[in-house]
């Protein structure tokens, strides 16, 4: 029998997953929190074999149980029940160590696979977040030109426009304008958050 976690803050839709879970003779809805700090409780009081979590949540949201998971050790399984709007998060969240992600209107069939796969050991991408998640990381690199995609690289590098500006043989009020392309079309508000996205979706 594998024993779940369900982290759902929407009431009807926490219930109306368990009672559906628990239909499988191979699952059992052990605890509920509507919270991420009640699931820390949760998580710490009981064992489990998969945690199913939200991302959105009052109090402390899914990327806050997870970093809090990290720093405990707690190695609890975890599969996001998410939607499109949370893609964004997405990746944070793999990278503190989640074991996959399923979309909220995802099958019943596909969801319990997904748990059974989780807790063997498999993580569990379902397609149509990822195919959504590589359209969004792929189109800021596909619309920057070629001398944006280099002061982006200047930019990483720390170096102020007066600099790039004598590097690249431009004015610095040209060099302006390319950075506020790069923050415009990486939707970001400044030079800081530009080279950190620009690092995470391996533009530079």
């Amino acid at each position: 029998m594998i024993k779940c976690l369900l982290v759902e803050d929407q009431t009807l839709v926490r219930l109306g997953l368990a009672n559906l879970l628990n239909l499988d003779s191979a699952i059992n809805i052990e605890a509920q929190a509507e919270d991420g700090l009640q699931a820390l409780t949760l998580l710490a009081e009981h064992s489990f074999d998969i945690a199913l979590l939200d991302m959105r949540m009052p109090n402390l949201d899914g990327l806050g149980v997870l970093q809090k998971m990290r720093e405990k050790g707690d190695k609890t399984p975890v599969l996001i029940i998410t939607t499109f709007e949370d893609c964004d998060v997405l990746v944070k969240a793999l990278n503190l160590g989640a074991r996959g992600y399923v979309l909220k209107n995802i099958e019943l069939e596909e969801l319990i696979s997904a748990i059974k796969q989780v807790v063997a050991g498999e993580r569990v991408l379902q397609s149509a977040v990822t195919d959504f998640l590589l359209k969004k990381q792929l189109s800021p690199q596909l619309s920057l030109t070629d001398k944006e995609q280099t002061v982006l690289q200047c930019l990483s590098l720390g170096m102020p426009n007066k600099v790039i500006a004598k590097k690249l043989n431009n004015s610095e009020g040209t060099i302006r304008n390319h950075v506020s392309q790069i923050l415009a079309k990486l939707d970001v508000k400044d030079r800081t958050q530009a080279v950190i996205k620009a690092i995470n979706q391996n533009l530079i």
